[in-house]
C-alpha cells in the first residue's frame, strides 16, 4: 500500500477488496427474541481494480446483495475487512467518502429519485456534497448526456419509463463522481429493452471514464458483458474467473442454481451439430455476425 492506496499483486490500483468478509444477522421470532444467527456472507475474499467492470452472481439467498452493501459502507463486517480506495469502511471517519467513491444503484429506481425534476435529482448529490453551483449544472448536464436522458431534463421521473428512471439514478451517481458504480440488482424489474438501454449506459461509462462497475445480478446474459465474475452460494465464492472460464462449467453452475447464457446453449448445440462457430461467443449480436460469416463462405 502506498499513500493509503492499495495494489494488486502486479502494482496496479485496487479499487475494492474484502478480506475474509464475514456478515451475520439475527433472525428474531414475532416477539423479538433472537432464535438464531445467519451467516450471509461467509468468508468472502474479493479484490477488484480500478476500472473493471465485475459481475458478481448468484441465486436468491446466496448473499450477494449483502456483499454489495458492504462495499458502500450500508453494512459493516461482522469479520473481517473490506477497503474502498484504500479506505476501510470500519473507520467511522471514513464512511462518507467511502459513500462518495463508490456509489449504489438499487433495484427499485422510485427508492432512490427524490426530486421532481429529472434535472434536480441528478444534482442533488453534488448539491450536498457542497460542489460550487456552476460545477453542478456542468455535472448535471453531463451526466445526463451520457447516461442518455438529456431530453427529459425537465420532466417529472413519473412520466418516465422504468428503464429511463434507472438511467435518471445512475446519472445522479455519476454527478457526484465516483471512481465505481455499484448495481445492486438494478435491472431486475426492468423489461429485456429497459435492461439493454441501462447497461449499454453502464458500459459507456466504464469504457469512457474508466469508472470501476460491479455489478450484481442474476442475470447470466449480462454477466458476460463483465471482465470478470464472482458466483456466490450460500455466502461463499464458489466459482470465479473470465465469462468464458465460469460459463464452461455448467455442472458448478447448477449447483449454483444457476444455467449458463441462452447463446451459450446455443453455440454448444450449433457445434455438436457440425457448425463450427467460434466457442467464444458470449453475445447474440456476436452470433449473428459469425453465421453470417459462415453463410457467405458456403
Amino acid at each position: 500500500m502506498k499513500d493509503g492506496k492499495r495494489e494488486g499483486r502486479n502494482g496496479e490500483a485496487v479499487l475494492a477488496e474484502s478480506h475474509n468478509l464475514v456478515h451475520e444477522y439475527s433472525r428474531r421470532d414475532e416477539d423479538g427474541n433472537v432464535t438464531g444467527i445467519v451467516r450471509a456472507v461467509d468468508g468472502v475474499d474479493i479484490q477488484i481494480k480500478q476500472g473493471d467492470f465485475v459481475a458478481v452472481l448468484g441465486a436468491n439467498g446466496s448473499g450477494k446483495s449483502t456483499f454489495a452493501k458492504h462495499l458502500n459502507a450500508l453494512l459493516f463486517p461482522t469479520e473481517g475487512t473490506v477497503y474502498i480506495d484504500g479506505m476501510n469502511t470500519l473507520e467511522q471517519d471514513n464512511i462518507l467518502a467511502v459513500r462518495q467513491t463508490a456509489g449504489m444503484v438499487f433495484q427499485n429506481p422510485d427508492n432512490q429519485i427524490i426530486a421532481n425534476v429529472v434535472e434536480e435529482d441528478v444534482g442533488f448529490g453534488p448539491e450536498n456534497m457542497g460542489v460550487p453551483t456552476e460545477e453542478i449544472l456542468c455535472r448535471v448536464e453531463e451526466s445526463l448526456k451520457e447516461a442518455g436522458v438529456y431530453e427529459y431534463r425537465k420532466h417529472s421521473p413519473n412520466r418516465l419509463s422504468g428503464g429511463q428512471k434507472q438511467r435518471v439514478a445512475i446519472a445522479g451517481i455519476m454527478a457526484m463522481r465516483p471512481k465505481c458504480i455499484i448495481l445492486d440488482e438494478a435491472t431486475a424489474m426492468l423489461d429485456p429493452s429497459g435492461r439493454k438501454s441501462v447497461m449499454q449506459t453502464v458500459q459507456r461509462f466504464n469504457r469512457r471514464e474508466n469508472i470501476t462497475i460491479i455489478l450484481i445480478t442474476h442475470f447470466m446474459e449480462e454477466a458476460a458483458k463483465a471482465d470478470y465474475i464472482y458466483v456466490m452460494k450460500q455466502g461463499k465464492v464458489a466459482l470465479s474467473g473470465m465469462p468464458l472460464q465460469v460459463f464452461g462449467q455448467i455442472g458448478k453452475l447448477e449447483e449454483c442454481r444457476l444455467e449458463v447464457p441462452q447463446v451459450t446453449q446455443i453455440v454448444r448445440k450449433l457445434r455438436a451439430a457440425g457448425v463450427f462457430v467460434r466457442e467464444d461467443i458470449l453475445s447474440i449480436d456476436e452470433l449473428a455476425e459469425e453465421l453470417l460469416k459462415i453463410r457467405n463462405c458456403s
